[in-house]
């Protein structure tokens, strides 16, 4: 645990040396917030803003930042100190919680100066989606498995395609039909049978896909220095 504790102090100095990503996931959906807010109703309305800003903080903070770390060479130094996958995950995952409890209770902040909804009840409802949005902090870590695309590739695709999913979602159902993140969000605010099924089995397949992504990280840069 005290290596877990480790790295969480390590990335989370490295977060608030580096402002503008913190910033920047904030005030996006706050400002995309406050265009929208006349359509919204209640505090479950705000499901889409919140699974949003948590799926990019686990995709780009877990898989994204490992590969980051590897391709720079930063990681083999890191593993020669403790080679543990294991524990390098758990450091970023637990790492990435706290920042989207953070961020959230941020935004959950301007939402309650701007439509009144009742804080605790909106904390609440979006601590709720962080562990249930875990299984995708899993997922996103098969990111280390891809050798011939770069770090910078994926995370230009990456917001490209949050991006687009966010935009499609005040577009109505029909625009709607290909777009995760409106599925995911209907799972969410509906538990029906079905929509559990669909959760557990992504889970299920999320965990396999992360398990492979452990046994095989290898630490060391695909470039040659």
């Amino acid at each position: 645990m005290k290596r877990v504790m480790a790295y969480v102090i390590l990335n989370v100095k490295s977060l608030l040396k580096d402002k503008l990503p913190f910033v920047w996931s904030i005030f996006l959906p706050l400002v995309m917030f406050y265009v929208e807010k006349d359509h919204i109703m209640q505090e479950q309305d705000l499901t889409y803003w919140w699974i949003y800003m948590i799926l990019c903080s686990y995709f780009y903070g877990i898989g994204l930042y490992a590969l980051e770390l590897k391709e720079s060479g930063c990681l083999r130094t890191i593993f020669s100190i403790y080679p543990s996958s294991l524990v390098f995950f758990i450091g970023n995952l637990i790492t990435q919680i706290i920042f989207c409890i953070i961020s959230l209770g941020i935004f959950n902040l301007g939402v309650f100066f701007i439509k009144a909804f009742p804080f605790m009840q909106l904390m609440k409802y979006s601590m709720i989606l962080i562990f249930l949005c875990i299984p995708f902090a899993f997922l996103g870590f098969i990111f280390v498995l891809l050798k011939r695309i770069h770090a910078n590739t994926i995370k230009v695709l990456l917001s490209i395609l949050f991006f687009g999913m966010f935009m499609l979602l005040s577009m109505g159902t029909s625009y709607n039909k290909f777009n995760p993140l409106y599925y995911l969000s209907k799972i969410f605010t509906n538990y029906t049978p079905k929509n559990i099924l669909v959760y557990t089995w992504v889970s299920l397949l999320s965990f396999i896909l992360w398990a492979v992504s452990i046994l095989q990280f290898d630490p060391n840069s695909n470039e040659r220095r």
